[in-house]
């Protein structure tokens, strides 16, 4: 039989250093005595195998004791509540749970009054950290100080990493603050911190130095780096890096990032060296982006260097390294259904060696509104329009202060049918653009005037397709497929463009020659049938053109490589130096028999020379403990010393890289010149609770030829530490 004893009048608070979710009503047992002390809307419970009220003074509860109080659990063998002074002493195989923060140890003092308390022998997690103490005291509302013991994230018996201190003091929801500590792996200590923070609960930001990095380089020495992070507000963060070459000297970094609402945020990159061999300098990267209301957005991308030369040299990002061109951009745009506006101020810079080609736009004013329909009929309109102030500078002209361009391209079409799924697709434009500067040859060369060109053009397309052969097979073992063979035209006429070489070429709008051509393609096409429809599996696509016009209005230069839309339509590669009738045959192989593989092949094979012009292997491979992606390709030189490259480039991934040991690499490797431009091997072992990487990187450039070690370490709960970064991706 059950009996409950109610004691009310007692000020008894919340149990202080409790802390994991309340356990079900099945831990208290039916036959079991009970005592309630009411606690304003909540009341304390104990349970316990005998209690013994000692009138007014105290209760003593005894055998497998289980006290609880709103969300919060205590376990122990002894519990003793004094009335009087409101203290709580319990002792052996102590349990204290309360959410997702547990307790153990062999006495405990609490004063439920101040809700303060003391836990000796302790051990347990706060949040995702686990704690251990001689005496863990609780002193203040969510503040804790752990005296000679560890911190750690791992829950084996002798912890794979521990940070160990004499003192520390620990907020479960914010930070521990830990006094000369030492860093131990295993029982080995590694490291000795004065002082240091580290996050126990929510990740929240604080200011402080973060852990030094180093990092090896036969190019500039030991690298040493140190950062300084400092917070300002909610909003907004500095981070200060200071990088010490033993080769070079002294290099700054600062990045400044902010989030004042949630539509808006900007950050702002800035790295410069005083290198003491001459190839110093400084580089800008931020970005920025807001949203005004009303559907329009504001976008600020930045990216500048002081010379080539310096992003090769300082560069840790090989792509980056090997990039000529700096892209910085201005832009409002606002879309809405099939309308567009755009409001754009850029600086696009090509570096050579000689002189870098630099164009600007200050600002441009475009609009575009996209399929159109006029009325009920099948007609529908694509217009094009720009107002921009640009500017071109490079080593043969530059333009005189900004030069004025408005251009308007309006087009009509409509897809008509014919028979037997045949469509034809009818597109005519006349476009019309204001240049209020243009190119002459003089005495001296080519030379910026003043006089404007007008330029006026008709743009007539018809594209034939949809109709093709097909036939499905079912064989009496394994699944159907199907083939599909499908030709396509595509007829194109432009015609009154007669001051090519007038024009100054600022981006894809000035590049436009005259043609009349016809471009034909056969696609062959095999599915996979299945449960979710037809999967493509191969497909197989020849292109050429046929040119009526091989002078192309006169826009040939004979002995120089042209390119200029439509040439570029059928091909990334030049590949006109004099006049022709026939383009190349293009070819595309496209091999997907699932989706953890895919093969492309493509390539350009010119019948006049008699030979591949360019070719191209892409694919990728995925396997639960295997990746691999890989490209190889081969352009040969229109002319000697231009677009001749032959190269490999390929990354592979070998287990989990998760848990366990994984490896990785990264290469890219130049044929023609037998030599290794970059590679990347990574090796890492991850644990429950930690992991450990290293990698060896190198670069073999025109200025720069280096390898460099770098390791890091990640540590559950707190984060990675070190000078590893996220690998390349060369794709």
């Amino acid at each position: 039989m059950r009996w409950t004893v109610a004691l009310g009048g007692s000020r008894l608070s919340r149990l202080a250093v409790v802390t994991l979710s309340l356990l079900g009503s099945n831990l208290i047992a039916q036959e079991r005595p009970v005592v309630e002390v009411p606690r304003g809307e909540n009341r304390l419970v104990i349970t316990a195998d005998t209690i013994e009220t000692r009138g007014s003074e105290s209760i003593v509860a005894e055998g497998d004791v289980v006290a609880t109080y709103a969300d919060a659990t205590l376990k122990a063998r002894i519990l003793t509540y004094t009335f009087s002074t409101e203290q709580v002493v319990v002792e052996g195989d102590i349990e204290i749970t309360r959410a997702n923060q547990w307790l153990r140890g062999s006495k405990a003092e609490i004063n439920v009054q101040d809700d303060t308390g003391t836990i000796y022998e302790a051990s347990g997690f706060t949040e995702e950290m686990f704690v251990a103490a001689d005496e863990f005291s609780k002193v203040g509302p969510d503040t804790y100080i752990a005296k000679n013991g560890f911190i750690t994230a791992c829950e084996d018996e002798v912890p794979k990493w521990s940070f160990r201190a004499r003192k520390a003091t620990i907020q479960p929801e914010g930070t521990a603050k830990v006094a000369h500590t030492l860093f131990r792996v295993k029982k080995v200590p590694v490291f000795y911190f004065p002082y240091m923070v580290l996050p126990t609960g929510k990740k929240e930001r604080s200011s402080g130095l973060l852990l030094p990095t180093t990092g090896t380089s036969n190019n500039k020495g030991r690298r040493i780096s140190q950062s300084v992070y400092f917070v300002l507000g909610r909003s907004a963060d500095i981070t200060y890096q200071a990088d010490w070459f033993t080769e070079r000297g002294l290099g700054h970094r600062g990045i400044f990032r902010t989030r004042p609402s949630e539509s808006t945020r900007l950050q702002f990159d800035v790295y410069a060296v005083d290198d003491r061999k001459g190839q110093g300098g400084v580089s800008l990267e931020g970005f920025g982006e807001t949203h005004f209301g009303r559907g329009f957005r504001g976008v600020a991308d930045f990216n500048l260097v002081s010379s080539f030369e310096f992003r090769q040299t300082f560069s840790d990002d090989f792509f980056r390294a090997t990039r000529p061109n700096e892209s910085s951009r201005l832009f409002i745009t606002n879309n809405f259904q099939s309308k567009s506006i755009n409001l754009l101020l850029s600086n696009e810079e090509t570096l050579f060696p000689e002189r870098p080609v630099l164009i600007q736009t200050l600002p441009g004013f475009g609009f575009r509104i996209a399929g159109q329909k006029l009325a009920s009929s099948p007609v529908y309109l694509d217009l094009d329009g720009s107002v921009e102030a640009v500017r071109r500078q490079d080593s043969v002209i530059e333009t005189p202060g900004l030069s004025q361009r408005l251009d308007l391209f309006p087009r009509l079409y409509a897809a008509l049918p014919l028979f037997q799924g045949l469509r034809i697709t009818p597109t005519f434009g006349i476009r019309e653009t204001f240049y209020s500067d243009g190119l002459s040859q003089g005495k001296e060369g080519l030379a910026v005037t003043g006089d404007s060109v007008h330029r006026q053009y008709i743009d007539f397309s018809i594209d034939v397709k949809g109709w093709g052969l097909s036939r499905v097979y079912q064989p009496e073992a394994g699944r159907s497929w199907k083939h599909l063979i499908e030709p396509v035209f595509k007829y194109r006429y432009i015609s009154g463009i007669d001051n090519f070489d007038r024009i100054i070429r600022f981006d894809e709008k000035d590049a436009v020659g005259n043609t009349n051509e016809i471009e034909y393609s056969l696609y062959n096409r095999f599915f996979f049938g299945g449960k979710g429809g037809a999967n493509e599996f191969l497909s197989v696509k020849l292109s050429q053109k046929y040119f009526f016009e091989p002078s192309f209005g006169s826009a040939i230069r004979t002995g120089s490589i042209n390119q200029f839309f439509p040439l570029n339509t059928l091909s990334g590669i030049p590949y006109l130096i004099e006049e022709r009738k026939f383009s190349p045959l293009t070819g595309l192989v496209r091999f997907t028999p699932s989706s953890a593989f895919s093969l492309d092949m493509r390539g350009d094979y010119d019948f006049d020379s008699e030979k591949f012009r360019d070719f191209s292997i892409t694919g990728f491979m995925y396997r639960r403990h295997f990746t691999m992606a890989t490209t190889y390709f081969v352009t040969n030189e229109l002319l000697e010393g231009f677009f001749a490259k032959h190269q490999l480039q390929g990354s592979f991934g070998l287990g989990d890289f998760t848990k366990g040991i994984s490896s990785s690499l990264g290469f890219s490797y130049d044929i023609r010149e037998s030599r290794l431009l970059n590679h990347l091997v990574r090796v890492s072992y991850n644990w429950d609770c930690c992991g450990i990487a290293a990698e060896v990187f190198g670069f073999n450039l025109s200025t720069r030829e280096e390898r460099q070690f770098r390791f890091s370490f990640f540590l559950k709960g707190i984060g990675s530490f070190g000078t590893i970064r996220r690998p390349d991706n060369v794709f």
